[in-house]
């Protein structure tokens, strides 16, 4: 009786989380504040509205993927360059991001009860305006799932949706929102009940055949979910490139749709 106890309390501990918020599975995607050295940039970003199940991630610029290797780096290097998950308080109306250095950041708000996310991700370092929508389908082509060979990029999942692109020459940041519909196991092989969903920033290239070569790629959120429908997307400008220095800085959200 007690070992029930036990792993019942510890699964309602995974989801109380600086004032009852919600606790992701995926949370190795996430730098590691523990492990974080000490930076005097902080931000708290506050909401109207409550929410228990929000997620909140700052990503900042100036050591992703796209414009910093890793090659060569050290572990608690690549823990420093990944998005920061906020420690929620008062239900959820308020964000808080500790350790910070300098740098722009883009806020991604995830609601998993609502099936919601607001983003101000910018997709590439010099975005040029507008886009061909010819090379959109083929983007699409050669992120989904294929018919002339086995799989395709991330073939798990079996349904998926580009929300937003950015383009820059030949090459394309795109946000990408990813579901498994099908049958899915854990590591246990025990049938997952829910939908797992991956949202993704992808960076791709065009090569000379049409297809689009996977650059690299940085995963924002991964978690198994009740809801069979992708989130309700929203691009926010008030959450892109949001300059944290040497200061705390504190700033009001409405998020519109």
């Amino acid at each position: 009786m007690k070992k029930y106890l036990l792993v019942f309390l510890f699964g309602l501990v995974l989801r109380i989380f600086a004032g009852g918020s919600y606790v992701p599975v995926g949370t190795y995607l996430y730098a590691d504040l523990e492990k974080l050295p000490d930076a005097p940039g902080r931000l708290e970003l506050h909401f109207p509205d409550a929410s228990d199940q929000r997620m909140v991630v700052a990503w900042g610029r100036k050591y992703r993927k796209d414009r910093k290797e890793r090659t060569d780096t050290k572990e608690e290097d690549r823990n420093a360059f990944k998005p920061r998950l906020a420690k929620l308080s008062n239900n959820g109306k308020t964000a808080t991001f500790e350790k910070l250095p300098a740098d722009f950041y883009d806020i991604v708000v995830f609601d998993l009860r609502e099936m919601t996310v607001h983003e101000g991700i910018a997709l590439q370092q010099e975005s040029q305006p507008g886009g061909n929508p010819a090379w959109e389908k083929e983007i699409q082509k050669s992120l989904g799932l294929r018919e002339d060979r086995i799989g395709g990029w991330e073939g798990f999942f079996d349904t998926k949706q580009h929300d937003r692109l950015e383009f820059a020459g030949e090459r394309a940041g795109v946000f990408l929102q990813q579901m498994r519909l099908g049958k899915a196991v854990a590591e246990s092989g025990k049938e997952l009940q829910g939908t797992v969903h991956s949202v993704d920033v992808v960076w791709v290239e065009r090569a000379n055949n049409g297809e689009w070569q996977v650059l690299n790629r940085q995963q924002l959120l991964r978690e198994e979910l009740p809801s069979k429908t992708f989130f309700q997307h929203t691009f926010t400008p008030q959450l892109s490139g949001i300059r944290v220095g040497s200061r705390p800085k504190t700033i009001r959200v409405s998020l519109t749709d």
